[in-house]
């Protein structure tokens, strides 16, 4: 049977990526949805054969079936919604950000360590193999000492079927979705995922974005350099304002370097490319072009392992903390123009 979830949220990100890998998980039983609109959570149980659908949030979580929840509502309610479900005794699998507010994140880390509970993030791109396979080989010290990173993130070139579903109208009020757009949808994942290689906990940012309007007050493209405290550098850009994007990975270091093309996506793919300086022929290079397992899947059933032996969830409430404390320097050196250093705390 595995982890019996509720949905909390269901939206498109739900529909299209969440509802069906978790119905394709090996050790999962999605047992009912709550939506802010109950006919909403209607049609969207009948069409993922669902059997319940909660009147209220507070139903579906004061159902004692319930194991887990996966967090997937608008932004500003990730926090009090995730709370909420720990202290009702749920595990919480949290959609990014993982909240909008850095005091709000540590209160959701405190709750869920104070109950003996998992809570984790929807990182998904850290449950691609080739990420996996990129940070064993960083920990393995193939790359030497780690010196530069750059990732990109970028949807007009992605394909259907999500372009059939449009965005709901929340996602263009800063408010809800956290004082920042491209940011929050979209870059906040290739943050997460150069720290995550990296190993390495970011010191300053330097950021710029473009893409506001009179009618559009949220960025529609962003671009930061991050300073980590080891010494590495990164940059990331985000947003959709170009087709044709490379949305890769690479990372350099003293020995060599490694590219994860067309990993940074919705859609699970890629190739990982792993070079090395060569005496006689200038350089040398290894692929791997793995048939890979759907990572929106591999999440899911990572996340059901952690629930039932306790061991760490990959992408952990303090990684969410973290990514929020960064969000928020990044979005202070837009307003500013100016380098800011990213501000920690221990929940």
């Amino acid at each position: 049977m595995g982890t019996r979830w509720a949905f909390i949220g269901a939206g498109r990100h739900t529909e299209l990526w969440l509802a069906p890998a978790m119905i394709r998980a090996t050790n999962a039983e999605p047992l009912g949805v709550w939506s802010r609109q109950l006919e909403h959570a209607s049609a969207f149980a009948a069409r993922h054969g669902i059997p319940r659908v909660y009147g209220s949030i507070d139903e579906a979580l004061a159902d004692p079936e319930v194991d887990a929840v996966v967090i997937a509502t608008p932004n500003s309610l990730h926090a009090t919604h995730g709370i909420a479900a720990l202290r009702a005794g749920k595990h919480v699998l949290c959609e990014k950000p993982m909240a909008t507010d850095v005091g709000e994140a540590c209160e959701m880390v405190r709750v869920a360590r104070a109950a003996g509970l998992q809570l984790g993030v929807g990182f998904h791109l850290r449950h691609n193999e080739l990420i996996a396979e990129t940070r064993r080989r960083v920990q393995a010290g193939d790359l030497g000492e780690l010196l530069y990173a750059s990732a990109q993130f970028n949807l007009v070139s992605s394909p259907p079927p999500r372009v059939s579903i449009p965005h709901a109208p929340w996602k263009r009020d800063p408010v809800q979705m956290g004082g920042a757009g491209a940011l929050m949808g979209l870059g906040i994942h290739v943050l997460d995922l150069v720290r995550f290689l990296i190993g390495q906990e970011v010191a300053a940012v330097s950021a710029f974005a473009v893409g506001y309007t009179p009618n559009q007050p949220l960025e529609t493209f962003g671009q930061v350099l991050l300073e980590f405290e080891g010494g590495a550098q990164a940059h990331v850009a985000y947003g959709g304002r170009f087709p044709l994007s490379r949305n890769d990975v690479a990372l350099y270091g003293s020995r060599g370097r490694i590219v994860a093309e067309d990993v940074v996506d919705v859609v699970t793919g890629g190739t990982l490319h792993f070079s090395v300086p060569d005496g006689h022929t200038g350089w040398r290079a290894e692929v791997w072009r793995p048939e890979l397992a759907e990572h929106y899947q591999r999440e899911i059933e990572a996340f059901g392992r952690a629930v039932e032996t306790g061991a760490p969830f990959t992408a952990s409430g303090l990684d969410g903390l973290r990514c929020v404390e960064l969000a928020t320097a990044i979005i202070e050196s837009e307003r500013t123009g100016r380098r800011v250093p990213v501000q920690r705390t221990e929940p």
